[in-house]
């Protein structure tokens, strides 16, 4: 019996070695575990973090009125510098105002540059009374021109007619008497006008329009509206813009689709070089006056871009 307990012991003592080193093993694989987790947790958290890279756009959280101005603000904490851009899709009969410092328009489909503020105030101006949806789009640019990153954001405004917009009558509930003979309505004419929204140097990056002057190597550009503000359609149309390049220029537009009642469309003509100390940019739509309307003292716009005097020649760059 004394030489079979003595054989067992050293078994024993084997199987308690082999399970204390395994506990031993378990504690340093998870020791090492945690320092490593210590070490590089901030390397990836970099890899799976996503954050910070939508801009979240602030919207009523009801519709807006026509005419009634809104604040559009955005949250988004960049980390180099550069603008803000806010742009909306192009919709028929409608148009977004600035209310601040004075009412301008903001053409549809370009950015409009902010800058650094992370709000707007905003005047949706509708015609008609359909309420519609206008997708609106804020967009960070950074000033580095070695910076892909276009951090951006999108929401959708609901816009109302106004208040007191005509609406379509409703049936009398006496019979009226019908009329013998209804008289033939007139058509309506067109009214062709041109609005000048912004000149300045277009940044090589953004392809926005900055208020700056441009020297003879950059590229100018000029930004106007054509609208149809009558009660009837124009039909094929035509535009000229006087340039102020050297030795003048006079672009002619091939011809344009028909405008309907109330619809508009936004040009933008970019040239170089503006000649030596600037000159002024004339737009004028149905120069030649084969469009009727119904008034013809709103078919042209003028405004003055400054450049610094330069010497030299060069040729003329206009698309």
């Amino acid at each position: 019996m004394s030489d079979s307990h003595e054989s067992q012991s050293p078994g024993l003592l084997a199987n308690i070695l082999a399970v204390a080193g395994f506990i031993i093993l378990i504690v340093i694989i998870v020791w090492g575990a945690y320092h490593l987790l210590r070490l590089t947790g901030a390397g990836i958290s970099s890899l799976f973090s996503r954050t910070g890279t939508e801009i979240k756009i602030t919207t009523p959280t009801t519709s807006v009125e026509s005419g009634k101005a809104f604040p559009l603000a955005w949250d988004y904490a960049p980390k180099e510098a550069g603008s803000f851009a806010v742009l909306y899709q192009c919709k028929a009969g409608f148009r977004f105002e600035t209310n601040a410092p004075t009412r301008a328009a903001l053409p549809c489909g370009n950015a409009f540059t902010v800058g650094a503020d992370k709000t707007i105030n905003l005047v949706p101006v509708l015609t008609g009374t359909t309420t519609i949806d206008v997708p609106v789009s804020v967009v960070f640019v950074p000033s580095a021109t070695s910076s892909s990153a276009r951090p951006q954001g999108a929401t959708t405004i609901k816009v109302t007619a106004a208040t007191g917009a005509a609406t379509t009558p409703t049936k009398p509930t006496t019979p009226s008497t019908p009329a013998t003979s209804a008289a033939p309505r007139p058509a309506g004419k067109p009214d062709l006008s041109v609005r000048i929204l912004s000149v300045g140097t277009v940044n090589p990056v953004s392809g926005m329009i900055e208020n700056r002057y441009p020297g003879p190597e950059d590229i100018a550009a000029v930004q106007f509206d054509i609208a149809n503000n009558g009660t009837g359609s124009t039909g094929s149309y035509a535009f000229t813009v006087s340039l102020p390049l050297q030795g003048g220029y006079v672009y002619t537009s091939p011809a344009q689709s028909s405008l309907t009642p109330g619809s508009h469309v936004v040009n933008t003509l970019r040239f170089k070089p503006v000649q030596s100390g600037g000159g002024t940019v004339t737009v004028s739509v149905d120069p030649y006056g084969s469009v009727s309307e119904s008034n013809e003292s709103n078919n042209a716009g003028a405004i003055f871009i400054g450049a610094p005097v330069w010497t030299g020649s060069y040729a003329p760059y206009v698309y």
